[in-house]
């Protein structure tokens, strides 16, 4: 019996561990940054894309102004657009989260571009991006690097 209890225990531990090392989400004043992701980048890749939710729960419009990473030269926000007919990658300055609004960085929409970074994380392991927003302030956050492929459905 006792043997019964204990496995079960150890399993609810791991499960329990095991969502909160997928899920994490952050808050900074009013903005809350939801799951920030990033794909398994290639061999000598000189970029790393980011990804996340912000999700402005005030009453006032803000705005992400600048972003960094200790492990980058720079990072740059970056969003897809069509232009002559082509889709090209444009680097903007800012990017307004609406009042009560949701922003999504996501492939193929706006994103995070992390140039030259110092080393290429591992499938599992994350690294740090601080986000400087024009009221709510600054919040460093950590990416989680996940598998070629995977998608987020945020709701």
């Amino acid at each position: 019996m006792m043997k019964k209890i204990m496995s079960a225990l150890l399993i609810m531990t791991s499960f329990a561990f095991s969502t909160l090392a997928v899920a994490h989400d952050y808050t900074q004043a009013h903005m809350r940054i939801d799951h920030p992701w990033s794909r398994l980048a290639a061999p000598n890749s000189k970029v790393i894309a980011g990804y996340f939710q912000l999700k402005n729960n005030s009453t006032k419009d803000d705005y992400l102004i600048t972003v960094s990473s200790p492990i980058a030269d720079k990072v740059e926000i970056h969003m897809h657009a069509m232009q002559d007919g082509m889709m090209i990658m444009k680097k903007i300055n800012q990017v307004k989260i609406g009042s009560m609004k949701t922003k999504n960085f996501e492939p193929g929409g706006l994103h995070l571009m992390i140039f030259n970074p110092q080393y290429l994380p591992k499938k599992g392991e994350r690294f740090p991006l601080e986000l400087n927003f024009k009221y709510a302030g600054k919040v460093t956050v950590d990416v989680a690097i996940e598998k070629q492929g995977h998608e987020h459905n945020h709701h």
